[in-house]
């Protein structure tokens, strides 16, 4: 895999409470959204698959040409009136089953660790059925526009209990975000390393903005 691919800052947010609570900060966030596509993409969440996890309620990705360029621009010197930022991380995109040609719905988010004991050749192994028969799989059976496979590279503000190694956002259609449940033949086994990893995230977020 690539280490100089495009990088994606995604930031989680969480409405302010007390007495910096601001009323209708959601309802202004939401309409202040970019139209689509742009640099900066606003997301809602909608749904969590996690028991004793608490994902923000906000997410914002910004995507940026290297980490140097994050850290430069000030993409993550942004603040929103009424929120408050929990997650700042930056990601490398590694892979994608196709172009973003048509403005998703909604974008279901995997966070996605190897094993601990995981040797350089097994995160080989892992990665090529990840990208190559998993990540397609996947996005084939919950109808998904496309698919993206992120690699962790910086944690700037960590999220409770740290950010997965990977992240895998599928993007979708309405029809497709509202079946949040498997169907359809079991997914390939995979190898054994494959086989031990553990999913932290399975979030669901509306994309904001027109």
């Amino acid at each position: 895999m690539s280490d100089h691919g495009p990088v994606t800052v995604w930031m989680g947010w969480d409405l302010r409470g007390g007495s910096r609570a601001e009323p209708g900060s959601d309802e202004a966030f939401e309409s202040s959204a970019p139209s689509y596509p742009n640099a900066e993409e606003r997301y809602a969440l909608i749904a969590v698959a996690a028991r004793g996890f608490r994902p923000p309620g906000f997410l914002t990705s910004t995507d940026v040409a290297d980490e140097s360029d994050a850290e430069k621009s000030g993409v993550m010197d942004v603040e929103y009136s009424g929120l408050r930022q929990t997650w700042s991380l930056l990601y490398r995109r590694i892979m994608e089953t196709s172009a973003s040609v048509e403005r998703p719905y909604a974008i279901y988010v995997l966070g996605v660790n190897p094993p601990s004991d995981v040797t350089p050749e097994d995160l080989e192994e892992f990665n090529d059925f990840y990208s190559n028969v998993h990540l397609v799989e996947v996005a084939e059976r919950r109808h998904a526009l496309r698919a993206v496979r992120y690699e962790l590279i910086k944690e700037v503000r960590a999220p409770y209990q740290g950010a997965p190694q990977f992240l895998a956002v599928y993007e979708l259609n309405e029809a497709s975000a509202s079946n949040r449940r498997h169907v359809g033949p079991p997914y390939s086994a995979g190898p054994d390393v494959w086989q031990r990893h553990t999913t932290p995230w399975r979030l669901w977020y509306r994309q904001l903005g027109n």
